[in-house]
């Protein structure tokens, strides 16, 4: 794991890339390394850098930025390439290996079969490779978008980098706020990608290469792999078996290549069926008990969020190492600083359990393995029920308006969200399906938001339900689909997993210089599950019906039985709380008033409702917070 950095077409001594690499320090504590160049063709000036979280051959050879035989090829890297052993055989009859690392094989990968080397790789990346012989920079991301890289190119500069923050370090561009992504971020509380906060900033998406030519001082970009677009090696079956045998092969495997490591490795443990799986998983490869991490909450009202029980039962039945991290909820204020950590507003509150469990977990292990995925693969998520559910419930007349009316008076338990899910359930029922996703998935809708939102930033954004109509409405998307379901899972990987998921997991881990990897969107079970049919992820209710199955020897059979939880803080009793501070701290009616922004009124109208227990708003509250964090910091600071 690394951070990577660098610039083109900048004039610039050493020390600008040095300051680059200083703002990813915490991406790599262990080694950094700089290369500074006069291209050959354009005679302009090109610098590349890296910092170094030693995974895979600890020793010096595997300093970085690394070159290939004769200098001309220089590459920097962030990442792991899970079948670099069965590449290196192939080319050791044609190149001489200076190390055993990963890196050594995309370079003299990329000698022998230039940018197609994307497709021969399985892993979690973001690398840039500097080619002299063609005055070129190449950029890429993995499959499913795990490892971040953003790039801006204006006024003649191209600079990149692991995280905003080396972009902004540069000091060559003007920090101007895109208010089409601020509009965008308070309905999904992230910033969809390819766009950043900042304007001008993009984000390659996952999947996606580019390309950066010195010279003309022109970029071009592609894609080299999407579910719909790949040709599979899996094919609809009619037997429930064979779907089970493709998918236990592929998880063992992913597993087992995700378990090589030059240092010590451990397991994220929520109890729940994914990570259940990961750990079975591990403890039949490992050679000694492997280490586990728990995250449990104290304090009053949190029982229904505590995942002790189910953890312990995993953990027990695998004799792991198994660790217990407290978290206190009285004093979450040290979550408001991790905005640093993303260098653009994100309102899921589930950062700071990763940041907490990422810190403990690196006091033992330098690799944790993480469960992610599950549920956007295999639709273990309330909402996936409830598109289901909505499809009958909208067919019996009155049912929704006289469950409204019901539900209204019945105030929101914050020690349970039962009572909060039914609301959320038949307020959005919606003959226009993409509103109705929207309501269930995601926050404040485009009424919402103009009502909290004063008019002069955001006087020509566009409606943020086009995120989900690119997918939902476009009509190339369905033949790639054996059932509408599969669409809407389709979306949520190309959505809400990376900009959400995988945004909170990578930063938040990364603070902490621990890497984390994801058997689970090993790109090959994505493909897997997105050709398999519906029916055996969600069947008569039961989410996750084909990993139940599939891997029943693995989970506790009480563990089985028990409802889902998620990865969640309390974070409803936070904001009766300590975090409601903030506003009375902060957000007063003058600042509002100067920066011209938010309406006073309308965030008092979500405190009063939430304060009184008419209604949760607290994630809404959370994202105004996390917003307010940011602009201060980053822009009137």
């Amino acid at each position: 794991m690394c951070g990577i950095t660098g610039f083109a077409n900048v004039d610039a001594d050493e020390l600008l890339i040095r300051r680059l690499v200083a703002t990813l320090d915490h991406r790599g504590p262990d080694d950094n390394g700089i290369r500074q160049f006069s291209d050959p063709i354009s005679q302009r000036q090109v610098a590349i850098g890296q910092t170094r979280l030693s995974i895979i051959d600890l020793s010096v050879a595997g300093h970085q930025p690394m070159q290939n035989e004769d200098g001309t090829i220089w590459i920097i890297f962030n990442g792991e390439i899970y079948n670099f052993q069965e590449l290196r055989i192939n080319l050791e009859t044609h190149h001489h290996f200076r190390s055993h690392s990963d890196t050594e094989v995309i370079l003299h990968l990329y000698e022998e079969v230039g940018t197609d080397v994307v497709r021969y790789l399985n892993g979690i990346f973001a690398f840039t490779i500097y080619d002299q012989r063609k005055g070129m920079l190449f950029l890429a991301r993995d499959h499913v978008g795990i490892k971040p890289l953003y790039y801006i190119h204006k006024d003649g500069h191209f600079v990149f980098a692991s995280e905003i923050k080396a972009i902004l370090a540069s000091g060559l561009f003007t920090r101007e706020v895109n208010w089409q992504a601020i509009w965008d971020y308070f309905s999904f509380l992230y910033i969809p990608h390819p766009q950043t906060a900042f304007r001008d900033i993009y984000q390659l998406p996952p999947g996606s290469w580019l390309q950066y030519d010195i010279a003309a001082n022109q970029v071009t970009s592609g894609t080299f792999w999407d579910p719909t677009q790949s040709e599979s090696a899996y094919t609809a079956s009619s037997n429930n078996i064979s779907w089970s045998q493709q998918l236990r092969a592929l998880l063992e495997d992913s597993v087992e290549r995700q378990m090589i490591s030059d240092v010590p490795l451990g397991a994220f443990l929520s109890g729940g069926i994914d990570s259940s799986i990961i750990v079975g998983l591990m403890a039949q490869h490992a050679q000694k008990p492997i280490q586990t991490f728990t995250v449990l909450f104290t304090g009053q009202g949190v029982d229904f969020y505590n995942e002790q029980e189910t953890a312990t039962a995993v953990a027990q039945r695998w004799q792991t190492d198994h660790h217990e991290l407290l978290v206190d909820i009285s004093a979450p204020d040290e979550m408001l600083n991790l905005v640093t950590a993303f260098d653009q507003p994100f309102g899921n509150p589930t950062l700071y359990l990763s940041y907490l469990i990422s810190k403990a977990t690196r006091q033992h292990v330098t690799v944790a393995i993480s469960g992610a995925g599950g549920d956007e693969l295999f639709a273990g998520y309330p909402r996936y029920k409830a598109v289901n559910y909505g499809r009958h419930a909208g067919k019996i007349p009155g049912l929704a308006p006289l469950a409204r009316t019901i539900l209204k008076r019945v105030p929101d338990d914050f020690t349970n969200p039962t009572i909060g899910r039914l609301k959320l359930f038949f307020d959005g029922l919606s003959p226009d399906f993409a509103q109705q996703y929207m309501h269930w998935a995601y926050y404040f809708n485009e009424e919402a938001k103009a009502q909290l939102l004063r008019s002069t930033p955001f006087c020509n954004v566009q409606s943020s339900l086009r995120q989900i109509r690119t997918y939902i409405d476009d009509k190339k998307y369905e033949p790639a689909f054996h059932n509408f379901m599969n669409l809407v899972q389709y979306m949520d990987v190309k959505t809400y997993l990376v900009d959400n998921i995988l945004e909170y997991t990578d930063r938040t881990s990364m603070a902490t210089a621990l890497e984390v990897r994801v058997p689970f969107l090993d790109y090959r079970i994505v493909e897997l599950s997105q050709a398999m049919p519906y029916h055996h992820k969600l069947r008569k209710g039961v989410d996750k019906a084909i990993l139940r199955e599939t891997f029943r020897d693995l989970i506790p059979p009480e563990n089985l039985r028990t409802p889902k939880k998620g990865f969640c803080p309390p974070i409803a009793l936070w904001m009766q709380g300590p975090l409601d501070r903030y506003f009375e701290e902060n957000m007063t009616k003058a600042y509002l008033d100067r920066e011209d922004i938010f309406e006073w009124d309308a965030i008092q109208r979500l405190r009063l409702e939430h304060m009184q227990g008419k209604r949760d708003n607290s994630l809404e509250l959370f994202g105004i917070i996390m917003f307010d964090v940011w602009y201060r910091r980053y822009i009137c600071s």
